[in-house]
């Protein structure tokens, strides 16, 4: 019953923690990210696995949308990490300010050439599942 009452009691802290910030005022009249998900921070974690022989494509193209990417106005954090024991294998991690924001992106031409950049240079038999996360912002500060 103590594990119960504890665990309750951690899900409540969390789910006011968005309401207990600097944006009270919004949190009361509804706007609170914790009631509108569409203002809560997105986080993306996009496992790749990438044919050997088209790995230095895969990165020299990344670092190329990168550049620009980062300019964007929504974005926080736009980065790719690979492998220290597989080096075909790569983690995209992404954090926009909100879903917008990563909608735009998606529209950009510099993501466009990436993405045509990269055709056909992934493992078919790779079944890695992306990862999309909301925060909302409130609850850290």
């Amino acid at each position: 019953m103590k594990n119960v009452c504890t665990w309750m009691a951690s899900c409540l802290m969390i789910l006011s923690g968005c309401c207990n910030s600097s944006d009270k005022a919004g949190c009361e009249a509804g706007t609170c990210c914790s009631a509108d998900k569409e203002n809560m921070q997105t986080v993306m974690h996009i496992p790749r696995k990438i044919k050997p022989e088209k790995v230095a494509l895969f990165k020299e193209s990344f670092e190329k949308c990168k550049v620009e990417t980062v300019k964007e106005p929504g974005c926080l954090e736009y980065g790719m990490y690979q492998s220290y024991t597989d080096s075909t294998e790569f983690m995209i991690v992404e954090a926009w300010k909100n879903k917008a924001a990563h909608l735009e992106h998606m529209e950009t031409p510099h993501l466009k050439v990436h993405i045509e950049e990269i055709q056909g240079v992934g493992d078919p038999d790779y079944k890695g599942k992306m990862t999309e996360v909301y925060v909302c912002p409130h609850v850290n500060n």
